[in-house]
């Protein structure tokens, strides 16, 4: 496994940006409002960081929003709400994720089986 990171935009669920240590083809997709689906990740790095880095990061424009996260049959979805609502992020969120690939360095062996933020 090799760490990545990714941005995803909250009005369309596309990637903005992307940088990986592996070999890997992330999609993310805005399936519906506040809910974001990507595929071709392992998860999300787990807590604590093994060197550094874990979690999502949100812009302050969007940082009542809660976010929860959902790993299960190869797809990690993204919930966002705000107020108990629905809410797609103004700007975006930055997600610290496992990839398949080569230069994964120490990593563990991680339980994806639970969801993490």
């Amino acid at each position: 496994m090799a760490r990545a990171a990714i941005n995803v935009l909250g009005a369309t669920g596309e990637t903005y940006d992307f940088v990986s240590q592996g070999d890997a083809a992330v999609t993310s997709t805005r399936v519906s409002k506040g809910v974001y689906k990507l595929t071709g990740c392992l998860g999300m790095v787990p807590f604590p960081p093994v060197d550094d880095g874990w979690g999502y990061a949100v812009n302050q424009i969007d940082s009542r929003a809660d976010v929860e996260m959902g790993f299960a049959g190869g797809v990690l979805t993204v919930t966002v709400t705000k107020d108990g609502q629905a809410y797609d992020l103004k700007h975006m969120i930055t997600l610290h994720i496992l990839v398949p690939g080569a230069g994964a360095g120490n990593m563990p062996d991680i339980d994806q089986s639970s969801e993490q933020a």
